[in-house]
């Protein structure tokens, strides 16, 4: 995800740790570990298992958070990097302009 450089600027100051808590865990991985356990409910389930067995199941919610975690961590991880490199290549971009007082970028 790309922010606007006011939204990412919010995002930094709070931190990596809540980066990666709302906008990786809970942003990210909640939708994908929910389309998952459709997925196994539907596509991997014992033909024995009612709904109400498969959703009722420990295995189940441990499957659901692990996919949640991994799934947003990593997820939240590129996302912060990606947006660090995005950030970083324009303050690069605007101290040229600013320093020579012309735009570089130009041939």
């Amino acid at each position: 995800m790309k922010y606007s450089d006011d939204a990412w600027i919010q995002k930094r100051k709070r931190g990596l740790a809540s980066f990666l808590f709302f906008d990786g865990i809970l942003l990210l991985g909640g939708p994908f570990a929910l389309i998952m356990q459709f997925v196994g409910y539907f596509v991997l389930r014992d033909s024995s298992q009612t709904f109400s067995d498969y959703f009722g199941s420990s295995v189940t919610w441990m499957t659901f958070f692990g996919h949640a975690t991994l799934f947003g961590l990593i997820l939240g991880l590129i996302n912060w990097f990606g947006n660090e490199k995005a950030s970083r290549a324009k303050a690069s971009a605007a101290s040229q302009i600013s320093t020579d007082g012309k735009d570089n970028l130009d041939p």
